[in-house]
């Protein structure tokens, strides 16, 4: 029935659990960030960096270029370190953020059915995409490191494309891209708000798999497929891929 397979990452894919904006997490950048020659205190950093973030945000959305716009976080490095003066080559800005992902990070796992389900939609010749709300110079290292990459014909990432879910404008770069035919295609992710109502938006079948049963969700955003056990197995079953 369907030969394309688009996936949510975090939370469908991947557990994982970040502090990015707690104070704990903030003394802690800023005292690597001492330790490799920038003068920042904590309280500095954090106002710094909330605010030009927060500043990047409400232009891309001014801007109006798309429902739901994204920006490229580097941006916000390269703005916050150029008003203390430091001026930084596209390599020094990646390893700034690439350490500010890795310092936040709690823990970052692959759910137990991932590779599983991936390896078996690989064997019945079906079509694997990744449709990530996510910055690429925090995303690609877990991508990486996960081993994921391999098994993806096709790899969005939204600071890339300068829009995310729920955003249809998002979903239909992704066709677009890889011609995919909609009808073809299914939409895979645990957020209805995000997930599921952006593929409704783009005219994709979607299938919600709820992976933390104990958030219940209302859903006013409709799914053919409902997975209630939070397996990706049943991706397989109620989808008619052999198994």
């Amino acid at each position: 029935m369907y030969q394309n397979y688009i996936f949510d990452l975090y939370g469908t894919l991947i557990d994982i659990h970040t502090d990015e904006y707690s104070k704990n997490f903030f003394k802690k950048y800023s005292k690597w960030l001492r330790s490799k020659g920038f003068s920042f205190e904590w309280k500095q950093f954090y106002k710094m960096y909330t605010t030009t973030e927060r500043k990047h945000r409400e232009h891309a959305a001014k801007a109006g270029k798309h429902i739901k716009a994204e920006i490229q976080i580097e941006d916000v490095f390269r703005e916050v370190f150029s008003i203390k003066g430091y001026e930084l080559s596209d390599a020094d800005i990646l390893t700034l953020c690439e350490n500010f992902r890795n310092i936040s990070l709690i823990y970052l796992c692959l759910f137990p059915d991932t590779l599983e389900c991936l390896k078996k939609l690989k064997a019945a010749g079906k079509k694997i995409f990744l449709l990530s709300n996510a910055q690429r110079s925090f995303t690609w290292q877990e991508l990486e490191n996960t081993g994921l990459v391999p098994y993806f014909d096709g790899i969005l990432i939204s600071s890339d494309e300068h829009c995310m879910k729920p955003d249809p404008d998002f979903y239909n770069i992704c066709c677009e891209r890889y011609g995919l035919e909609k009808s073809q295609s299914i939409m895979i992710g645990n957020e209805l708000k995000s997930d599921i109502a952006g593929a409704n938006a783009a005219g994709i079948d979607a299938f919600y798999i709820n992976r933390y049963p104990v958030y219940h969700e209302n859903s006013e955003h409709s799914c053919k497929y409902v997975s209630k056990t939070g397996s990706l197995i049943e991706v397989l079953t109620q989808t008619g891929v052999n198994n």
